[in-house]
């Protein structure tokens, strides 16, 4: 089960306190706030021709050294599997977004501001778009699972989560995306409501805007406790 007390809350159902949270997001290294950054204002809208998946799906992939082996092992075998995953994944993705944009609600919240009926058709049609992801993503020492997650950060990080081996095998012990996005909302949400304070707005350099990108860096964090 996933362990919601090593992420924002401590061993002894404590919430962790948000001096601690930000320390740990200026202590974190500049390189992934400065990825994060540029892929959460390079995906306010997605063009349809797959461009902004391509840029941004690269960006990721090589920030998180995943363009050493396996599908993504070079520039040329990169572009060429991003567009095949493109090809199959992209009305769908464009449905996701278009539903995330006409809700009305800010990017920076929007995990824990959309309304609920629209929540779950989000979150059921990202885990459908990773099963999807899964046969570009899969390489020979791995089930897809981190590539398919970061590509979709990538793209949708008001809502999505990057998720490394360690957090899929020692925090979240799940290999249901949806699950991840429902309990981490659920986790945000009640560390809000016990601390009064906003996730979204800890980073002081103000580069991790949405709830995801924040979490993150507490989930990685997790996989040492």
């Amino acid at each position: 089960m996933m362990q919601k007390h090593l992420i924002l809350f401590n061993k002894k159902g404590s919430p962790r306190t948000s001096r601690e949270l930000t320390d740990k997001i200026i202590n974190f290294r500049d390189s992934y706030i400065k990825t994060t950054c540029a892929l959460i204002q390079d995906s306010a809208e997605l063009r349809v021709d797959g461009e902004t998946f391509l840029k941004n799906g690269s960006r990721i992939l090589s920030s998180f050294g995943m363009t050493r082996g396996g599908p993504f092992r070079d520039k040329d075998q990169t572009e060429a599997t991003l567009k095949r995953c493109w090809q199959e994944t992209g009305p769908l993705i464009i449905k996701i977004k278009q539903t995330l944009i006409w809700s009305g609600k800010s990017r920076e919240r929007l995990l824990l501001d959309i309304d609920r009926t629209s929540f779950e058709s989000v979150t059921n049609d990202i885990w459908n778009v990773m099963k999807e992801m899964l046969p570009f993503t899969i390489g020979a020492t791995s089930y897809g699972l981190v590539g398919a997650s970061k590509l979709l950060f990538s793209i949708l990080p008001e809502i999505a989560l990057p998720i490394d081996n360690d957090m899929w095998l020692k925090v979240f012990q799940t290999v249901d995306f949806g699950d991840v996005i429902r309990w981490m909302a659920s986790d945000i949400r009640q560390w809000e409501e016990v601390t009064g304070e906003r996730l979204n707005e800890l980073d002081p350099t103000g580069r991790l805007s949405t709830l995801p990108s924040v979490y993150n860096v507490m989930a990685m964090a997790a996989r040492a406790y």
